[in-house]
């Protein structure tokens, strides 16, 4: 930075400037005088400009607070400096005061006026840019690092020596990252005679050193490998460490891992645990090799040291609530929380405090959104520590302090996304209460999105201000990109599906959403494309838009000669999204569809409902749907009912409704990491004119209840088939439920990082009534329809990173399960059973 030097000469004020690399204009620590406020300060009589050759003075004034007509303030031209000085053009600035010769008329309040000269003198601009020396990162590669810190030297813009250093550091940073801690880059300029100049970034890559061991010296109290498992960043033991850039140091890479280690501590019965300065030093180690023949490999790299005093173990002695605070949510009309006892005598926790804290908000709060309240109430945690039995007095409190309001909102980190983007996805906002909840359910939600890493703690800052009692709150965001490519996958009633989707986010500069999806299994396939907006036209609300084409082709369990038919459906879909509240939205969607059925030749006298002749039908449906569902992350509700047919037009004359409901809570009784689930779904389509569609009907399976194949949750019906000899031939197969049931209760446990293990109870049941079905009827094995199916077993389930879909495998017994003998009518013996046991496989979570 420079000084700024006031020097007064014979009635002119001159400001000038001393540079100082890497910038070479500035400002005095100290404060400016004060304004003269008197009635001799001086009028600006005319403001000019000297020394510019390529910027226009429109641009420069435009920069600037002062104005002709203004009141002469030496504050007001420090100001002015600042602002130039920010924006990088100039290499030097000296503003000169001197009064004004021009006459101008007599005025009553003063007759002195001044004109303020600015000499600029202009930065070159660039004309090239070259980057040399090094080899691990390419100039596309470097190019890419500044494109996403948004460090891009422009050609043509003036060489700013302070931005031209922030490119090498990011590219020294990039080197850092790849594992080359000595690496350097220095600047090279070459000025032309046309005022330009070409810029190349030498590059010196240095050694190649990669961490080769973590310690932990002091007093750790606790393993190296406990301590090791939850380092994140630098972790050289893990597999293809080096192909992911985890055996490489920095010191932002050990600072998310410190503060990792330091939470791990907090959370476990040290509070006053502390991590020292890292130490970092070179290291030989040698290593056996095999080929081409053996030998002894010195390799060079860094053994990081890392200092632990862990302090004392503490447990809890007690965690009570104060009557205040107990009183406080009664009248909010809440019952009291019930604090575990078993965490009395336990170790210490700041983030068991911290839930409950937050538990104790939720009570005390009001039901609306506590963003919208001015008079939100805060709990404060009060801890006590007693040094000589190791133990801690936690208790909570009503603040009395005024809640803070929330300043100022920093997203840091966005280089494709839009500030207003990410700002109208978070329900926190400026000017009112800071509150946690909404915070976090807001983060919830960008990272739903899928285009933003997931957001952890220490990617949060809240800055508060005792003073003016304000929060400012700063999050850095990791962005995946604007366009990406996943795998898909679920389970229906057709077995599981895999696919790919693509999705392209503000092409257009309009923040919509272009997606295509491509995903089937052995019996389904399905193609859709969908342009979405949120935000339309001025609302919450969203729009979307899609063009479907799927194609099923069943076989059910015990079919004779299946598939029965092959349906494919194409069609488009327009569906309109309205959040109520923060959980809470409303959705309407039309359907535009049409369906083409084909039966094998040799079957349509086995499949229920379908005659002779009947080979191909083509049916067009329009239908129009409206839902509401809530989802709190925690407890999942969904509801859904659709029409087709009658005033809407089309051949189909269908009523569809559906209703799902799902849980999943911590365990209180026997591990703290367990949680139980619990899931019900209600399903359920009639026609109201005509026949209903076999392709209608639903066939459901382990999706509903594990264990079972598909068509099996059903009832079964009476087919026949006719023999090139004459002779009808009786059998039975699954004919499809019009209403289903299900529910569904799990204990899930976590195993590894991405897995985790479920023991499951699955009960289920399907029922065919025949006055849904329209004027044609089944013949139905009776005993068979509306039969309680039940199983249970063990699921083992696996997401693999950067993939999102999990894979299951399961084992269950079927406890409640189908196995009896009919008669037909040609008096030929039927068997219809489930198996006992099965193993099976799926993709997608159930609930």
């Amino acid at each position: 930075m420079t000084c700024l030097r006031t020097a007064i000469y014979f009635g002119t004020l001159l400001l000038a400037t001393t540079p100082v690399f890497p910038q070479r204009y500035g400002l005095p620590a100290a404060s400016p005088r004060e304004p003269v406020k008197t009635a001799e300060a001086p009028i600006l009589d005319e403001l000019r400009f000297t020394g510019l050759r390529r910027i226009t003075r429109a641009a420069v004034a435009a920069q600037i607070a002062s104005h002709p007509g203004d009141r002469f303030e030496p504050s007001m031209i420090d100001k002015d400096v600042r602002a130039l000085a920010r924006l990088g053009w100039f290499e030097s600035i000296q503003v000169e005061a001197r009064s004004s010769t021009a006459s101008s008329p007599p005025s009553p309040e003063n007759s002195k006026r001044m004109t303020l000269i600015f000499h600029l003198d202009e930065l070159p601009f660039v004309s090239k840019v070259e980057y040399s020396g090094s080899r691990p990162l390419s100039r596309r590669q470097i190019e890419k690092i500044l494109e996403e810190r948004k460090l891009v030297p422009g050609i043509g813009r003036p060489a700013d020596p302070a931005a031209l250093q922030r490119i090498a550091f990011a590219i020294r940073s990039g080197l850092n990252t790849l594992g080359h801690p000595e690496a350097s880059v220095q600047i090279r300029r070459e000025d032309a005679k046309n005022a330009t100049v070409s810029v190349r970034f030498e590059i010196n890559e240095g050694p190649l050193l990669r961490v080769r061991r973590v310690s932990f010296d002091g007093h750790p109290q606790v393993s190296t490998r406990l301590l090791r498992g939850q380092m994140r960043s630098i972790v050289p033991w893990k597999p293809l460490a080096s192909w992911r850039d985890k055996n490489a140091f920095t010191r932002e890479k050990f600072e998310e891992d410190r503060q990792r280690i330091l939470t791990y501590y907090q959370n476990h019965g040290f509070p006053e645990a502390r991590i020292g300065n890292v130490q970092v030093a070179r290291s030989v180690e040698s290593s056996r090799r095999w080929l081409p023949w053996p030998h002894e490999l010195a390799l060079a790299g860094l053994s990081v040291s890392i200092p632990v005093e862990a302090g004392p173990f503490y447990r809890f002695e007690s965690i009570a609530a104060t009557d205040a605070l107990q009183q406080a949510a009664k009248e909010r009309g809440r019952s009291p929380l019930n604090l575990p006892e078993r965490d009395e005598g336990g170790a210490f926790s700041e983030q068991e405090i911290d839930k409950l804290r937050r538990l104790w908000m939720a009570r005390i709060q009001s039901r609306g959104s506590a963003v919208d309240s001015l008079s939100s109430r805060s709990v404060d945690a009060m801890r006590t520590f007693n040094p000589e039995n190791r133990t801690a007095r936690v208790a909570f409190d009503v603040s009395d302090a005024p809640p803070y309001i929330v300043q100022r909102i920093e997203f840091l980190g966005l280089h494709k996304f839009s500030d207003h983007y990410v700002r109208r996805r978070i329900l926190l906002r400026e000017g009112r209460p800071i509150d946690d909840r909404a915070l976090e359910t807001s983060l919830l939600r960008l990272a739903r999105t899928g285009y933003f890493k997931p957001i952890r703690k220490e990617n949060i800052r809240v800055q508060l201000d005792q003073a003016t009692h304000t929060a400012r709150v700063s999050i850095r965001l990791e962005e995946i990109g604007q366009q990406r490519a996943s795998l898909v996958g679920g389970t229906g009633q057709f077995g599981s599906t895999l696919g790919v989707a693509y999705t392209v986010f503000d092409l257009l500069n309009r923040e919509e959403l272009l997606s295509a999806q491509l995903d089937g299994g052995p019996r389904s396939l399905q193609l859709l494309l969908t342009f979405a907006k949120e935000g339309i036209f001025g609302t919450r609300a969203s729009l979307a838009f899609s063009v479907f084409n799927n194609v099923i082709r069943p076989r059910f369990a015990s079919s004779p000669q299946g598939p029965f038919f092959s349906s494919r459906s194409e069609g488009i879909n327009v569906s309109w999204t309205y959040p109520l509240t923060d959980t809470d939205s409303l959705g309407v969607n039309y359907t535009l569809s049409g369906t083409t059925t084909e039966y094998p030749l040799a079957s349509p006298t086995d499949v229920p409902g379908v005659t002779l002749g009947s080979i191909r039908s083509k049916v067009s449906g329009r239908s129009l749907g409206f839902g509401w569902s809530r989802d709190t992350g925690s407890e999942r509700i969904f509801f859904v009912n659709s029409a087709s047919g009658g005033w809407l037009g089309g051949g189909e004359n269908m009523v569809h409704s559906s209703a799902e409901y799902g849980r999943i809570f911590r365990d209180p009784f026997f591990a703290p990491a367990g949680a139980w689930a619990f899931g019900t779904t209600f399903s359920g389509a009639g026609s109201y004119r005509g026949n209903m569609p076999f392709y209608a009907r639903l066939f459901s399976s382990d999706e509903l209840v594990r264990g079972l194949r598909a068509g099996e949750l059903g009832p079964w019906a009476v087919t026949t088939r006719s023999a090139p000899s004459g002779v009808t031939t009786y059998s039975a197969s699954p004919s499809g439920a019009n209403l289903v049931s299900a529910a569904n209760a799990e204990y899930r446990f976590p195993l590894a990082v991405g897995t985790e293990a479920a023991a499951f109870f699955d009960l289920g049941s399907g029922l065919l009534l025949p006055n849904w079905l329209g004027p044609t009827k089944l013949v139905l094995l009776g005993a068979t329809n509306g039969v309680l199916h039940g199983s249970a077993g063990i699921e083992l389930r696996w997401t693999p990173p950067g993939v999102e879909v999990p894979v299951r495998a399961y084992y269950a017994v079927n406890i409640l399960r189908m196995n009896r003998f009919f008669f037909l009518s040609d008096n030929s013996l039927f068997h219809a059973r489930n198996r006992f046991s099965a193993f099976g496989w799926g993709l997608g979570a159930l609930f």
